[in-house]
């Protein structure tokens, strides 16, 4: 009994090896709970040490029958945040606000939760878009108070420095200092008053108006001289950056010695370097001890790693900031921790790359347009393990060759290469997908769009998947047709352009001659994903295309189920019950006996909603003598007397009538 509870786990799993996956698909399903409640039994002791524990572990949690999270308070959110369930805790909120009186002052609280759960999730655009709502809706009608609505333009205000909108943020925070002025609010001392002046220089710094953010500065210290509250550090380190941008580094030096913060020690460093270049080596040896420290954020972490790359560039180790730039790309949304204007861009790295290209070029007397003799060496290099030589007489070639087909050759070879890195995916996407260099995806060889495209889709971007499959036409070379085709059309589906997949699905069923196991097994994920998503007539006929000579014994017992399934969605109980009572047949052909009693308890649920009591009756009575196990006993027994419940309640209604 027990072996077989491991054949059918491990069916499941196998069966959900991609996204969306059946096995999940089933687990609110009558079949899973009934193989679990039928099947698992306590190992003992010695059988523990040859049962996956993995896979006891998926089972007894199916088994669980636990309440579900709910709401306790809105501290709870942050608390779901921290334990990894952002999703969680919007889903509770939202389901919570919904019993408070909308636009009411509780209702608002929700809002300002949601907003603080977006700002922790680093969704930016998430943010300003949710508040342009609220704003639009906020007036005194709907109870807003004054202070909301700065609370919220605040926080689009700071979402907007973040994803680089300065001037928009700058306008925006214009508009509040007008409005607030015509009020008679007092600029000196208000607390908002001044975090929004702090933020007007952070748009000035961010927009590299230098002249602008050194006048800001000068009047908001004159206008909070005696307020230490808003002379903090969050002003000293504006005006650390200020004195930066304006080549006072050793003005931000004094200013900073005394603070223990990461972002000011990281400022000051890129200070020092400033100040004295020639000392880039004692300042990269400090940052380098400094990423050694623990309990650092990603943003920290960002800081001290830029002060590193910078102190190579002094140096010019060009190969060591390679490998330092090619990190800060991968965290490129944490630089803001340091400032705004702090950043950097795939462009960089391109052109570092270039750098050393040339000079390499240059040393090995290397001509412009002699392409084979470039690719030669970069392929000696490459060879040795010398990557980012390689990498960088590639780059030259990428974008210098005279020849087409080595332009594209060397972008295949730069790929390859970076694929190789912990982040090479997201390196690539960075390096093609955002830079002043690259114009259009039709002109990226087909190997460095099908890289893009993995990446897309491990971090589920279906928009971008979709660009990239429509830049493409024929699927990567090693890499079957239907395979490809099947990979387009779950890409579809995804992204919710359910007929368009369905089409592909039905093209390609109807242009084969022949289908292995392999690739039915590719065809099924992709309906199940149309399964989870409700399009059952669609699954129907598509399930109904495939050509009896395909089929063998064991799948046609697998799409009689399927099909069950499908019927039994859209209420078509004697259909999803015959087809089930043909799995289960097939089932008993084969001596799959689990799967048989699995189909037959879905076919006597299903008969049961079609009000056809004697057949389902018949059906859990045939099932009692071959159930060994006392809780799946139990569970029949339990739907036995639900018929009869069902029964009498119909009759005490024909009665009364």
């Amino acid at each position: 009994m027990r072996a077989t509870f491991f054949v059918c786990g491990k069916y499941f799993l196998l069966r959900g090896k991609l996204p969306n996956m059946k096995f999940y698909a089933l687990k609110n399903s009558i079949l899973l709970p009934l193989l679990l409640v039928a099947l698992w039994t306590p190992p003992t002791y010695a059988e523990q040490a040859t049962q996956p524990p993995s896979l006891e572990t998926v089972f007894e949690l199916e088994l669980a029958d636990e309440t579900p999270v709910a709401f306790q308070s809105l501290a709870q959110m942050d608390e779901l945040v921290q334990l990894g369930m952002p999703a969680l805790a919007l889903r509770l909120l939202n389901q919570e606000q919904q019993n408070q009186p909308i636009y009411s002052s509780e209702w608002y609280a929700f809002e300002r939760k949601r907003i603080t759960l977006l700002s922790a999730l680093e969704d930016w655009q998430g943010m300003i878009e949710r508040i342009d709502v609220l704003l639009h809706e906020a007036d005194s009608a709907h109870q807003i108070s004054i202070h909301i609505t700065r609370w919220f333009s605040t926080q689009q205000i700071m979402a907007r420095l973040r994803l680089g909108q300065a001037e928009q943020a700058l306008a925006q925070l214009r508009t509040l200092l007008w409005q607030s002025s015509r009020a008679n609010l007092d600029l000196n001392y208000s607390d908002m008053v001044a975090l929004w002046r702090r933020l007007v220089i952070r748009a000035y710094l961010a927009m590299n108006a230098d002249h602008d953010a050194q006048i800001a500065l000068l009047r908001y210290q004159h206008d909070y001289s005696r307020d230490h509250r808003n002379l903090n550090m969050d002003w000293r380190l504006l005006q650390a950056r200020s004195l930066l941008r304006t080549g006072r580094a050793e003005e931000t030096m004094a200013l900073l010695v005394d603070s223990p913060l990461h972002i000011a020690q990281a400022l000051r460093l890129l200070a020092g370097l400033r100040a004295h270049p020639d000392k880039a080596g004692q300042y990269a040896q400090q940052a380098q001890t400094s990423l050694g420290q623990e309990k650092m954020n990603a943003g920290e972490i960002w800081a001290y790693r830029y002060v590193l790359y910078q102190a190579y560039l002094s140096q010019e180790k060009l190969s060591a900031a390679t490998e330092v730039l090619k990190e800060l790309l991968v965290q490129r949304e944490a630089h803001a921790f340091m400032g705004e204007e702090f950043n950097v861009s795939s462009d960089n790295l391109w052109q570092l790359y270039q750098s050393i290209g040339r000079a390499l070029g240059n040393r090995s007397k290397l001509l412009l347009g002699d392409d084979l003799a470039w690719y030669k060496k970069a392929g000696e290099l490459q060879k040795k393990n010398q990557t980012v030589e390689a990498l960088s007489l590639y780059a030259v070639l990428a974008f210098n060759a005279h020849d087409i087909e080595k332009k594209q050759t060397a972008h295949k070879e730069i790929v390859a290469l970076l694929a190789n890195d912990k982040n090479g995916l997201e390196l690539v996407n960075q390096l093609y997908l955002h830079t002043t260099k690259i114009t259009s995806l039709k002109s990226l060889p087909l190997e460095v769009r099908y890289s893009l495209l993995d990446y897309a889709l491990s971090k589920s971007d279906t928009k971008l998947a979709v660009r990239l499959m429509q830049s493409v036409r024929q699927p990567p070379q090693g890499q079957e047709v239907f395979a490809w085709e099947m990979r387009k059309a779950r890409v579809m589906i995804l992204e919710g352009a359910y007929a368009q997949g369905e089409a592909v699905l039905a093209t390609t069923v109807k242009q084969t001659e022949q289908i292995s196991p392999a690739q039915l097994d590719q065809f099924l994920q992709v309906i199940f994903d149309l399964q989870a998503v409700g399009r059952h007539v669609q699954v129907l006929v598509l399930l109904n295309s495939l050509k009896p000579e395909w089929l063998d014994q064991a799948l046609h017992r697998e799409l009689f189920f399927w099909k069950a399934e499908s019927y039994a969605a859209l209420e078509q109980y004697e259909r999803a019950a015959w087809s089930y009572l043909k799995s289960a047949q097939l089932a008993d052909e084969t001596e799959v006996p689990m799967w048989a009693q699995s189909a037959r308890f879905n076919a006597a649920g299903v008969l049961v909603k079609s009000r056809l009591y004697d057949d389902a009756r018949l059906i859990y009575n045939g099932l009692m003598p071959v159930t060994a196990s006392d809780s799946r006993k139990a569970a029949i027994r339990q739907q036995l007397q639900h018929i009869r419940l069902l029964r009498n309640a119909e009759k005490n209604r024909s009665d009364e009538h």
